[in-house]
């Protein structure tokens, strides 16, 4: 039969009825052929669901399949059953009768196969999707129609059958009115593109035909017109046709969105996905005149080119590729596009094939793969792709990655010259992005997913780990060392010739690479070659147990889990912790070598010995996030435990909603294995406590010492600091700093244990002043902690309590007063405005015995104040520049900086002295001190205790200096 001509031109003075009826018959032609196809591929009990499923939407029959109630919308459009068809459903039900009802409502307009079926593709395992079209009906119908195509579900599945059905309303479609229609579909992106694929690949199996067949491929541009056009002149009837709209039209925002979801679906199935990418791709660049396969394969019919198997849905595709990369001389994606196209098929054409007639299939692919001019060794080695183990597997994922780097590359460039945005809505579009990024985008540390659906299993007979040095470095200090792993069985003598699977700078993160792609299990030989190092083959074999036990593997990235798609719609969060502590380090390897034990009563891991040595030498990490990433880091030298805590502090801060992560610790070395790891458990689980169980303020100070140095922790606006102070003199010249808020002292478990410190950091509250004292021959050790926590302590001359203690009472005393004062003038009444009543002045007595330090209250206030002292009074203020200028009154006599410079101190102290009739050079106190116009020194905010009282000590300082200078 030739070729149809256009009937554009004659459209509105009145079309061809034997044209159309022409077109019909071919379209019909090629959809029974494909039809015939698809039961071919069907065993004998599967193809009788087909037989029968317009006989179960014609009727609510109660011995059908998936009967819900005689109101059930049915009534098939076009559909007479035939005594045969009776036959066939009586053999089903042997009580089935059916009479034919003349003046019956047809409520259901058609039945569509889409995807797969009867092309190339369709295998015994695929899905059948099923279009079950309907005009409109009310919501109960809905309901009810709904679930009739779930019980008919349950029967196929009886056949070994795995059908979904979705209900279809041409109109709402046409309107872009649909639900989300399967796996396949993205929600939001696809609509013209899901009814190009719906043109080319649907199969009616009974009902009206889609009034698109009768709309000629020159005329999709005019679709609308067309087809209203053929409906006002009855060319068809009203319940001959259905109308989900015209293709002529795909906007660019849909091949972004498109690109995108075929991206994510690439994490699961990538040589399919890769077709669909590259598709998507071809649009892009014909962009904006595209002609979609759909319309090619309608002027394909139109042309009588009726060849079933050129007209294959996935030989179309693959035509279309071919064409597109030929052009483009991409020689490489094409071998690519072809190694996809022959897995999706999935013949195998090297198995034999002698006791059975070829399918149909089997020689359309044979037909394809003689065009391609592969080699009986390129199938061979095709075939047995489910039995490629680590190498083949990752040549093949470098160019699976390659090819989706590039199309991802190519939406974003299509993008940003189209100026279109992605027809996908923003949830959808996120969730899309972060599990692409969660699969594929390298960063540092991160372990590489080698195996996304290319191979069924990568695990090995045998895994061997060696250490290695780069020869080419002659440098000994510079010489790179890196740990590699083989599936041979090999000696440190065969490490040069040998080509790893995979190399990696720490011994943990290659170990998490091979159980993370699954390249062992329970049955895999471990072992290791022995080098310089120390790693064990006990180490290496408890490392692999405490992975495989812990830690994921990459089958987290499977769609198959319904609670998958909740975790990424939360952003990343950590999930697990694991921690190798001395990984190939003995950490007493220096005296177990010269047969040297070593005694001593300190115990702790973190200040062994009486060297107090550290014996955490290094940490190697595996994280998995929620998002199913997993990532490595390794923490070396004298600060390696802080570096790695100080991470761990920063994953979640304090009062996060989120759960902290699952923490697990492992320590295999030689010596104190076990304490090690005890050890540093208990510090992650007092530092854990201390800041995320809402018992403490976020901005706690943790004091920690580690080889006799000490590290203050503390939060601050929710990120974490970890200070090395250094020496216990240090350490408390730290602890004086003011805070922004109150802070509490919480010593760790192993710090300062029987020190005045541990007793005195207990009594701290919240707007408390307390100060303590211990006094000895002849000078005494003052402690203040302030109200909000800054401890402040120095040495002092001591006489007796009277004259240690009146004059700072009086000073905190009359500090307190003025606080008072000024915030009540600044501020009023207001609720805010600092209290004097608030805060209480506590004294404390510090006793010190071998095994204990005591604090004993002292009611001495009363008796403090019975003294007389010589009162100084000090004003620190302000210049236009800032400088702070110090003026001092003794005895109602003013000395300032203005009028005696560098000599204030100086002429103070002999005023002072001129006053004591014993003219002795005993230290002299500040009684009062006014701070109110310097207090834009003081970064933390509002001024404290502390502040008072370190501008008191730097001034007594120069005061007390130059008396004894005198």
């Amino acid at each position: 039969m030739p070729p149809l001509e256009a009937l554009s031109s004659s459209i509105d003075h009145g079309v061809d009825r034997k044209t159309l009826k022409t077109v019909k018959q071919r379209f019909l032609q090629v959809n029974n052929a494909r039809l015939a196809r698809t039961k071919s591929a069907l065993g004998a009990r599967q193809q009788i669901f087909l037989e029968l499923l317009p006989m179960m939407f014609h009727v609510n029959h109660p011995m059908l399949p998936g009967y819900v109630s005689h109101q059930t919308p049915c009534g098939l459009d076009g559909f007479n059953p035939t005594k045969k068809d009776v036959e066939k459903t009586q053999r089903l039900s042997r009580s089935f009768t059916y009479r034919r009802q003349p003046t019956m409502i047809r409520r259901i307009n058609g039945i569509f196969l889409m995807g797969s079926s009867g092309s190339v593709a369709q295998s015994e395992k695929s899905d059948l999707d099923i279009w079950l079209c309907h005009p409109p009906i009310s919501p109960d119908e809905t309901l009810e129609l709904k679930q009739k195509t779930e019980g008919i579900s349950r029967w196929a599945a009886t056949v070994g059958l795995e059908v979904h059905f979705f209900l279809m309303e041409d109109e709402k479609f046409r309107l872009g009115e649909r639900e989300t229609l399967s796996t396949e579909d993205c929600g939001s992106s696809q609509h013209y593109l899901l009814l190009d694929e719906f043109y080319r690949t649907g199969l009616l199996i009974a009902g009206r035909i889609p009034i698109w067949w009768l709309i000629p491929p020159d005329e999709e541009k005019h679709y609308e017109h067309y087809a209203e056009t053929l409906r006002k002149k009855r060319f068809v009837r009203g319940d001959e046709t259905l109308d989900f709209g015209g293709v002529g039209h795909i906007p660019a925002g849909e091949f972004i969105g498109a690109g995108v979801w075929q991206l994510y679906k690439a994490i699961d199935s990538p040589y399919k996905s890769v077709l669909k990418i590259l598709l998507t791709e071809v649009y892009a660049a014909e962009y904006p005149n595209v002609e979609p396969l759909s319309t090619s394969f309608k002027r394909a019919i139109y042309d009588n080119q009726l060849d079933i198997d050129e007209l294959d849905p996935y030989v179309v595709v693959y035509r279309k590729l071919e064409s597109y990369l030929l052009a483009r001389e991409e020689f490489q994606r094409l071998e690519l596009v072809r190694r996809c196209f022959y897995f999706k098929v999935g013949k195998s054409l090297t198995r034999s094939n002698k006791d059975t007639a070829k399918s149909w299939q089997r020689q359309l692919i044979e037909k394809l793969v003689g065009q391609w001019n592969w080699s009986d060794a390129d199938l061979y080695r095709l075939d047995a792709r489910n039995t490629w183990k680590v190498a083949q597997v990752i040549t093949e994922q470098k160019q699976i990655v390659r090819e989706l780097t590039n199309s991802y590359r190519f939406v974003l460039e299509f993008a940003r010259r189209t100026r279109a945005t992605a027809m996908i809505n923003s949830q959808e579009m996120t969730i899309l992005g972060r599990k692409l990024y969660a699969a594929f985008e390298r960063k540092a540390g991160k372990i590489e997913w080698i195996n996304p659906g290319i191979a069924d299993s990568l695990i090995e007979d045998k895994l061997t780990f060696y250490q290695v040095q780069e020869h080419q470095i002659t440098d000994a200090k510079n010489q790179k060392v890196f740990w590699a792993v083989t599936t041979e069985e090999i000696k440190s003598a065969d490490i040069s010739e040998d080509i790893p699977v995979r190399k990696a700078d720490e011994l943990t993160t290659l170990i998490a690479w091979c159980h993370f792609n699954s390249l062992l299990d329970s049955t895999t030989r471990i072992a290791i070659v022995e080098g310089d190092h120390e790693v064990s083959e006990f180490e290496l074999q408890s490392m692999v147990r405490s992975l495989r036990q812990n830690s994921a593997t990459a089958k987290q990235y499977d769609n198959n889990d319904d609670e998958k798609p909740d975790r990424f719609s939360q952003p990343m969060r950590p999930m697990q912790i694991q921690l190798f502590i001395n990984v190939g380090l003995d950490p007493l390897a220096h005296i177990r070598t010269q047969g040297i034990e070593r005694l001593s009563a300190q115990t702790d891991s973190f200040g062994y010995s009486g060297l107090r040595e550290n014996l955490v030498l290094n940490v190697e990490q595996v994280l998995v996030n929620s998002w199913g990433e997993v990532s490595s880091r390794r923490y070396d030298g004298e600060h390696a435990l802080i570096r790695c805590l100080s991470d761990y502090l920063q994953m979640l801060p304090p009062g996060s909603s989120s759960a902290l992560p699952q923490l697990d610790i492992r320590c295999f070395c030689l010596t104190r294995a076990s304490a090690i790891k005890s050890r540093v458990e208990e510090l992650f689980h007092d530092i854990t406590a201390c800041y995320y169980t809402g018992n403490r303020p976020a901005n706690t100070r943790y004091i920690l010492e580690i080889q006799r140095e000490y590290y203050v922790v503390q939060f601050a606006d929710n990120y974490p600091t970890i200070d090395r102070v250094g020496t216990f003199d240090e350490l408390l010249s730290y602890l004086s700093k003011p805070q922004k808020s109150y802070s509490p002292i919480v010593l760790d478990r192993y710090c300062l244990n029987n020190s005045p410190l541990a007793a005195i950091t207990q009594l701290s509250r919240a707007g408390k002043i307390h100060i303590f004292y211990q006094h000895h021959k002849s000078n005494a050790d003052i402690y203040i902690l302030d109200e909000k926590g800054s401890l402040l302590h120095y040495t002092t001359p001591f006489f007796d309590e009277r004259s240690l203690l009146g004059p700072l009472d009086q000073f905190i005393q009359s500090t307190l007063f003025r606080r008072a004062s000024e915030n009540h003038d600044a501020e009023g009444s207001s609720l805010n405005a600092f209290n004097s009543d608030d805060f209480t002045v506590e004294y404390y007595e510090i006793t010190q015995t071998v095994s204990a330090v005591k604090l004993i209250r002292r009611e001495a206030v009363k008796e403090i104040h019975t003294g007389s002292f010589f009162n100084v009074q000090a004003i620190v203020d302000q210049d236009m520049n800032g400088n702070s200028l110090c003026s001092i009154y003794c005895d109602q006599q003013e000395f300032n900086e203005l009028e005696f410079g560098d000599e204030l101190f100086n002429t103070t102290a002999r005023f002072i002295l001129s006053r004591r009739a014993s003219h002795q050079r005993y230290p002299c106190y500040i009684t009062d001190l006014d701070l109110s116009r310097a207090h834009a020194e003081h970064s933390t905010g509002a001024t404290q205790t502390m502040h008072y009282l370190q501008a008191k000590q730097k001034l007594e300082l120069a005061l007390n200096k130059s008396l004894l200078q005198l």
